[in-house]
């Protein structure tokens, strides 16, 4: 068991060498277990243990983990790279291109909010491309259920936001 836990470790660590970009726990958890390695909690076990031994880092917004891989974690899929068969890389590889929007679909849009001293709200909104920042929105709201529906609805608008932004600005 402790040798498949290392290929679990070591698919989270290329997953997210390869897409250098930020993603959830589900969408390397969907991956692993649809191919059959394991099942959902041998993943989570697998994500504790690199976030514990610093190998990927967590960012949190209200309601989604986003993972990322450490330069240590890096350093550490160097050492171990021919554990991972070349079949397992190339099945990866594949999936990342086959999926590569969905994916960003799924990690370009995020959004979050905070409390403010005075107790209102503010919800920060982002539309991002290739790990570059297209728009940023932040809206000052008066209660946290408005903040949450700022947030829960931006998945949703964010692209017709963007455009509407553009065009008004570009035609004054």
């Amino acid at each position: 068991m402790k040798e498949a836990i290392t290929i679990y470790k070591l698919i989270i660590l290329y997953t997210l060498d390869r897409i250098r970009s930020p993603l959830t726990l589900g969408l390397i958890a969907d991956y692993i277990t649809d191919r059959g390695y394991t099942n959902y909690f041998n993943v989570q076990n697998a994500f504790a243990a690199l976030l514990d031994a610093e190998l990927i880092s967590c960012s949190q917004t209200y309601n989604t983990s986003y993972y990322t891989i450490t330069d240590t974690g890096r350093e550490t899929l160097e050492l171990f790279y021919t554990n991972l068969s070349h079949e397992i890389r190339e099945e990866i590889d594949q999936y990342l291109v086959d999926n590569h929007y969905q994916i960003l679909d799924r990690t370009a849009v995020k959004s979050d909010y905070r409390r403010r001293e005075n107790g209102d709200y503010i919800a920060c909104c982002s539309l991002s491309e290739n790990n570059e920042m297209l728009f940023e929105l932040k809206l000052s709201v008066p209660t946290e259920d408005d903040a949450v529906k700022l947030c829960n609805n931006w998945r949703n608008c964010s692209g017709e936001l963007y455009s509407a932004a553009v065009k008004t600005l570009l035609n004054g």
